[in-house]
């Protein structure tokens, strides 16, 4: 945004997602911390960030976001993870769900050893976090920086689909964040009045008017500077070269899971193997560094559809496009105003799941003519829609690490997806439990064919795997790469505090020892919420 008038700072929050804008408003709340925010990517002053369905043309646009490319994987197919890089991270980018979990997701830390981290706890930081639109309740807040609003409004083909999962006992409730039962109700999204709201947004927006907060944008973070095991500076390279800004209390890293590991590894935190390989110098031994990598995989389903409109119709022609626009800009509403999916839902596709096992989206779109990260909107000439089902808690383990010391080099990223029994076991069935319900009433008066995956992919367990692995559709989800835990080597412990280093946390999803079931915007701003009270306890 500009250059730091000065190279002196408390605090050094690098990334400005989900995680840094947290901690980087919140920390500077206090006007004796001299803050400083190092963003890699530029501002995100364009109108289009506050466009809900703008993330069409911004989710691979190089001005707000970064495409990785993973190892070759199944048949020699390589997957394009698109990131932001830009003021606000992918939460300036995403399809801004608001998926929260449910205490399982967060006592398993406890359970893990973390003592203190539970739902409980997690529990308050979003209820502190949100201002709902349906009120405060006991899973609820009212009154945060987060607008959170259910989107509206209900829609024939996405009633008659809520419907037909009701048919298999999955029933619909108005907030999706309300229970862990099965269910499915209309999603709950980050927008206020037809605008997205990032995290820039929610904790940026009136925090960079602070004489204590400096953002620098268009910076990449290339390493950390130690006195011993003690972290004192960030090396950073801008537009006018390197420049090295000093911490006084701490460095807090908030790249996101495919960043922040190779930030550590970079400034020789890792595998010793590793880091030498990519000519670094072991600083710290963390063995975990850039491993524990989980994404979820799914399948993504497309049929045609008659005698219900959906919303092709509103986007089939560049002029209809226009006059959706032009609607929008008057009244915030309809199609354009809306994230990437009109319903949400978690159930169970094995019937011997303890919990809900699947996660699923629906929205009255297909776009069967071309990628939905394509950067265009290209919609099908009739009606159609998009449901996607991923198995929720995928137990298979990639990784991510550094193949050179410059932030120039790129990562060996191994995706590893459906590599356990469990993934394997269950993917078959979540393909047979989405079939079962797009086949009944009354969704299924409307379907006139499947279009993807399409009727040749049958019920065999091989082929259905093979798909999800070379078809299949990424969350893009990733998390685990700098991973919470008690033992030695884990890479972060309970305080957030990476292992071995003075003054250095990780704050973002990368810390997440498991999926939660869902999204991952939602609980890494409570993450980072929690932290920013630690930080502060920690330097009182």
């Amino acid at each position: 945004m500009f250059a730091a008038r000065s190279k002196d700072f408390d605090y050094i929050v690098v990334g400005s997602g989900a995680g840094g804008s947290v901690v980087a408003g919140r920390l500077s709340e206090d006007p004796r911390n001299r803050v400083l925010l190092i963003e890699a990517g530029g501002h995100d002053r364009n109108p289009i960030h506050l466009v809900p369905k703008g993330f069409y043309f911004t989710m691979n646009s190089p001005q707000a976001s970064k495409t990785y490319t993973t190892e070759p994987y199944g048949d020699g197919e390589r997957g394009s993870w698109p990131r932001g890089r830009i003021l606000g991270g992918s939460t300036t980018i995403n399809g801004m769900v608001w998926n929260r979990g449910w205490a399982p997701d967060y006592d398993s830390w406890e359970e893990l050893g973390m003592k203190g981290w539970n739902w409980d706890r997690f529990l308050t930081a979003f209820t502190e976090l949100e201002d709902h639109e349906l009120g405060a309740g006991p899973t609820r807040g009212v009154g945060g920086p987060v607008p959170v609003s259910i989107t509206r409004p209900r829609e024939k083909a996405s009633d008659a689909f809520i419907e037909a999962m009701g048919q298999h006992g999955i029933e619909f409730v108005d907030d999706p964040n309300s229970s862990d039962a099965e269910r499915v109700g209309y999603v709950a999204s980050s927008i206020k009045r037809g605008t997205r709201m990032s995290a820039s947004r929610s904790f940026l927006r009136t925090a960079r008017r602070r004489a204590n907060l400096t953002i620098v944008t268009n910076t990449t973070a290339e390493r950390l500077v130690f006195e011993g095991k003690r972290a004192v500076a960030v090396v950073a390279r801008g537009r006018r070269g390197e420049v090295t800004y000093r911490a006084a209390r701490e460095v807090i890293i908030s790249g996101g899971p495919l960043e922040s590991p190779q930030l550590l590894e970079r400034s020789g935190v890792g595998r010793p193997e590793v880091l030498e390989g990519a000519g670094v110098r072991p600083v710290v031994v963390s063995p975990k560094v850039g491993e524990n990598l989980r994404e979820h995989r799914g399948i993504m389903f497309q049929v045609e559809l008659q005698g219900v409109d959906g919303f092709n119709r509103q986007a089939a022609t560049f002029a209809r496009q226009m006059w959706a626009g032009f609607k929008y800009l008057f009244t915030r509403d309809g199609l354009i105003a809306h994230g990437g999916y009109n319903i949400v839902a978690a159930y169970k596709s094995d019937p011997a799941s303890p919990r809900p096992d699947t996660h699923a989206f629906f929205t009255p779109i297909s776009t069967s003519a071309a990628s939905p990260t394509s950067g265009r909107l290209v919609v099908d000439k009739f009606p159609g829609a998009r449901f996607i089902v991923s198995p929720t808690y995928p137990t298979s383990q990639g990784s991510i690490h550094i193949t050179g010391p410059s932030s120039d080099d790129n990562p060996t990223i191994i995706p590893n997806y459906l590599q356990t029994e469990h993934d394997r076991a269950l993917i078959p069935k979540v393909l047979t439990k989405a079939r079962e319900i797009l086949a009944s009433e009354p969704f299924s008066r409307y379907v006139v064919s499947e279009l993807e995956p399409g009727p040749a992919l049958g019920a065999s367990p091989e082929a259905v795997v093979d798909y999800t692995i070379n078809k299949g559709v990424a969350g893009i989800h990733t998390l685990g790469t700098c991973a919470i835990g008690p033992d030695d080597d884990d890479v972060v412990d309970d305080r957030l505090r990476v292992r071995g280093l003075d003054n250095v946390r990780v704050v973002d999803s990368s810390v997440f020892p498991f999926m939660p079931s869902g999204n991952c915007s939602a609980p890494t701003q409570a993450l980072a919420w929690i932290a920013a009270d630690l930080i502060r306890a920690d330097n009182s």
